[in-house]
């Protein structure tokens, strides 16, 4: 027979039993609760920062702030990288993976400065920003020439409409080729710090490892993050530079090779380099079936918007500049107003040439434009951003 106090026992273990599982259940609810509630805080705070990001009239500040460069590194032959901290000491407000710093370095005319915009290449911090420039003009030339640690420069606010989605949770790929991969390696150092679990594609492009900027800390990222593949393509490479060890590709990063890696075209693509290579693939991506509004692209200088304007071409039409009071003819065949006005020899401002920098910004008097990719800059009423925009029909301009 079993004694009532075994009887007693059998039951007290069972209470127990059923009370400890009842702790664990509601322990789990709690769980899942402070997951959700974390999860809403993050989609909540993301879609503020996609918010703030998206209206470029809402800069972190306004005009110039001074920042000290603290450190000048060498990532690869004629491409820098800066490192700006801010004079002031105050922490930075943290930025969207992709945007770049507007400069107004030093020019002849103390009341004209030369403006340039470059990538962020860093993901964001409190303490410092990085840009990544490649010697190639005027602004560029004067960084590497003149600009050492200690130096003092002014930079806008971030700001660019090429960055990364922070409510979009679509599998990724980043593509960039040449200094065009100074956004994407801002944007993959995000995702990799904040462990965005999504599958992540970063393919790159350069001539061999001799130009190939990031190398050691892409690699990093993708060792880091096993949903992060790394493909690297050489064009050109070294007789010391080896297929499996040193690159993926012997080649061009283009819709060939991202056909051959990727398992399906259905992602989100990001894409960042020299004309050539954004004049083939942004129109195959569209013919491999890539929605439009898939594909963002950041261009670098009027030969990059150029290719990718021309698959909306105007029908010719009748540019007036009323202030100089000239007229133009527009033939459909012109990059852009501010390539119009200056075979014509109307004298425009201009500066990043690229949609980035405002510095072309004109009103129109009359009639519409197109602009070839969104403007990284708040526009008003009637204004219109010359170096990106085609007329869409006679327009008038008041310059």
């Amino acid at each position: 027979m079993i004694s009532g106090a075994a009887l007693m026992g059998f039951a007290g273990v069972r209470a127990f039993g059923e009370v400890r599982g009842l702790v664990r259940r509601r322990v789990r609810e709690i769980d899942v609760t402070e997951q959700r509630r974390a999860a809403f805080a993050n989609q909540l705070e993301a879609a503020l920062d996609w918010a703030l990001a998206s209206q470029p009239a809402l800069k972190a500040w306004t005009g110039t702030r001074p920042f000290r460069v603290t450190a000048v590194v060498d990532e690869a032959p004629r491409m820098r990288s800066f490192y700006l901290a801010p004079e002031d000491g105050r922490p930075l407000p943290r930025f969207e993976p992709g945007q770049y710093l507007t400069f107004h370095l030093p020019s002849a005319d103390p009341m004209r400065p030369l403006v340039r915009c470059y990538s962020l290449s860093e993901r964001p911090r409190e303490d410092y920003y990085r840009v990544t420039v490649k010697l190639n003009g005027r602004g560029s030339g004067l960084l590497h020439r003149e600009v050492h640690p200690g130096a003092v420069l002014h930079a806008e606010a971030p700001q660019g409409t090429f960055f990364l989605d922070p409510t979009d949770s679509t599998p990724l790929v980043l593509v960039g080729a040449g200094i065009g991969v100074t956004p994407l390696v801002s944007m993959a150092s995000a995702l990799v710090h904040r462990g965005d679990l999504r599958p992540i594609f970063a393919f790159t492009g350069f001539r061999s490892s001799r130009e190939h900027p990031f190398r050691s800390r892409l690699s990093e990222l993708a060792s880091a993050a096993a949903n992060l593949r790394l493909d690297v393509s050489y064009s050109q490479p070294l007789a010391t530079d080896f297929a499996g060890r040193d690159f993926d590709h012997h080649g061009h990063a283009d819709a060939a090779r991202l056909r051959q890696v990727l398992p399906s075209s259905n992602f989100r693509y990001y894409i960042c380099g020299p004309a050539r290579m954004m004049e083939s693939l942004v129109p195959a991506l569209l013919r491999w079936g890539v929605p439009a509004s898939h594909i963002l692209y950041e261009a670098f200088g009027p030969a990059s918007v150029k290719g990718l304007a021309a698959a909306s071409a105007t029908t010719p039409c009748e540019v007036q500049f009323s202030r100089s009071g000239r007229s133009l003819r527009w033939t459909g065949g012109e990059a852009s107003l501010l390539e119009l006005a200056e075979q014509g020899g109307v004298a425009l401002e201009s500066g990043c040439r690229a949609g980035s920098c405002g510095q072309c910004r004109v009103m129109l008097a009359a009639g519409r434009v197109t602009h070839a990719k969104p403007p990284g800059v708040q526009l008003v009423g009637g204004e219109c951003l010359a170096c990106i925009a085609r007329p869409d029909g006679d327009v008038v301009v008041e310059a």
